[in-house]
């Protein structure tokens, strides 16, 4: 069983994020992720996506607040991949429901509890979701996913330069055209 404090911040961010704020900090991560070749997001960035989902939903996240939702999104997707590649389980894409029978969801459940949520309703946006959280395995400053596209070569010369230098700021082409 979960305890107290888990479920409270479940609770908690349910009546902070909207469905609608939540969906847009997951479009602004999938963005992230594909212009920066699957890198994890830094406060740095945090810090950008505060600004931008106060100008889609009108509503004002700290980056502290919004780091914090992308790792519980990262642990509900890891909870739902869990899920679906349990080899006894089924699940149907389409409709984005179980396949599962009734014997096997209430043992699954009891070692799982918080998988319960899933049973009629699975995990919203999960393409989505998949692209963002997938490649999390890969670690360290140089570490590239191998289902990426390469970087051309001057990617690949920031990306050393962030990873040499990580207190110079990034390269801003906005900037330098100004």
């Amino acid at each position: 069983m979960p305890c107290k404090s888990q479920i409270d911040d479940e609770d908690k961010d349910t009546t902070i994020w909207s469905a609608t704020s939540t969906r847009a900090l997951l479009v602004l991560l999938d963005e992230h992720d594909k212009k920066n070749h699957g890198a994890r997001p830094i406060m740095r960035d945090f810090k950008v996506m505060f600004e931008k989902i106060l100008d889609i939903c009108y509503k004002r996240y700290d980056a502290t607040q919004i780091k914090s939702k992308y790792h519980r999104m990262h642990v509900v997707y890891a909870k739902f991949k869990k899920l679906i590649n349990h080899t006894s389980f089924g699940w149907d894409f389409d409709n984005n429901t179980s396949t599962y029978p009734n014997d096997v969801w209430s043992e699954y459940c009891k070692a799982n509890p918080r998988a319960n949520k899933f049973k009629y309703v699975g995990l919203s946006n999960y393409d989505m979701n998949k692209n963002v959280f997938k490649k999390s395995n890969a670690t360290g400053g140089l570490a590239y996913i191998s289902a990426n596209q390469p970087c051309d070569i001057d990617d690949e010369e920031d990306i050393e330069e962030r990873f040499l230098n990580p207190n110079i700021p990034p390269f801003d082409e906005e900037k330098e055209e100004s």
